[in-house]
């Protein structure tokens, strides 16, 4: 798959000489299983848009000057299939809040994707922040998704590869058909300090839920 090779390349190129350095480095990784619907992913489409126009998260990302924040969004499924939707874009500010949240309401779906790999979604994720041109204080992953994992790839070892490299698992599951998910992404998915679960009741409770994680992980370190 054409996305797999790019996150083969991009892990394959030579450290950058002096990443940029920022508060926090932040993967959106949005679930695009086929147990999504398109009306549902347009939900979560549009929760995120939404949230980066909220004054509150512009406010949040203001918060973190000097250095700001470096933010990108990947749609996740079965192995090989994740694609980038939203390369790592530096925000300083609400002007940069607002712009990102104009773009994100642009995206559409690339795939109705094979498998609800979880797994996949993290390790391709961390693959981005540790080949991208910037240096965050905190490295976050935000996996948001509506089923347990069920693809080949093994969910611990990509936990705890992510640990290792210094990243911040979160979790925003959607409770719309399992409503013992939350507790499958405490005990299975989180990882890392102080790292936390925000649950949706179901997809149209995706905006609040974004909005209320995004204000939880755009914070700075000492906060």
């Amino acid at each position: 798959m054409a996305s797999r090779s790019l996150l083969l390349a991009l892990l394959a190129t030579p450290a950058h000489a002096q990443d940029t350095p920022v508060a926090v480095e932040l993967v959106l990784a949005l679930d695009a299983s086929a147990s999504v619907d398109k009306q549902e992913f347009a939900l979560q489409v549009q929760g995120l848009a939404a949230a980066f126009r909220d004054p509150d998260v512009q406010r949040a990302v203001e918060d973190l000057e000097p250095l700001g924040a470096a933010v990108a969004v990947v749609q996740w499924g079965g192995p090989g299939e994740t694609q980038v939707v939203l390369p790592f874009t530096e925000l300083h500010g609400g002007r940069d809040s607002k712009a990102f949240g104009f773009r994100m309401s642009l995206i559409h779906r690339f795939m109705w994707a094979s498998a609800t790999s979880i797994a996949t979604g993290i390790s391709d994720s961390a693959a981005l922040i540790e080949s991208n041109a910037f240096d965050g204080q905190r490295k976050v992953i935000d996996v948001a998704g509506d089923g347990e994992d069920n693809g080949a790839a093994d969910l611990e070892s990509a936990r705890q590869a992510a640990r290792a490299m210094g990243i911040i698992v979160n979790g925003l599951p959607i409770m719309a058909d399992s409503p013992d998910l939350a507790d499958y992404y405490k005990r299975r998915i989180i990882i890392g300090p102080d790292s936390f679960v925000e649950p949706a009741r179901d997809f149209e409770d995706f905006a609040r839920a974004i909005r209320a994680k995004l204000l939880k992980e755009l914070r700075p370190l000492a906060s």
